[in-house]
């Protein structure tokens, strides 16, 4: 029988997804959490790809993964489809293809 996950695991998770979205656009992970509304249009794609990553991949709540990130989970609803919107671009799309199969490896997700 599985156990079930503690917070503490799925706290690790997010981090993680946190650490993948912050380096594929190249800002440091305090970014992606900080209180103030990003001036830099890289920040707010790394935090909409962080969140996108936690929801999809790694199968995170909505309250749970708008707590990691320092948001609403409606802010959070908005970052995942505005990923899924983004990815109607091919180039695009498989950017996140390539970083939810790092996620899922890392974590030690089936795909």
């Amino acid at each position: 029988m599985a156990s079930k996950r503690t917070k503490q695991e799925n706290r690790g998770e997010i981090a993680l997804a946190q650490a993948v979205a912050a380096h594929a656009v190249g800002i440091p992970i305090a970014a992606l959490v900080q209180d103030s509304l990003p001036d830099d249009p890289k920040v707010l794609k790394g935090r909409q790809l962080g969140m996108y990553l936690a929801r999809t991949v790694l199968k995170r709540g909505l309250r749970e993964t708008a707590r990691a990130f320092g948001r609403s989970h409606p802010t959070v609803l908005h970052a995942c489809r505005r990923i899924e919107e983004a990815r109607e671009d091919p180039a695009f799309d498989r950017t996140v293809e390539w970083l939810e199969t790092l996620t899922r490896r890392a974590a030690g997700v089936a795909a």
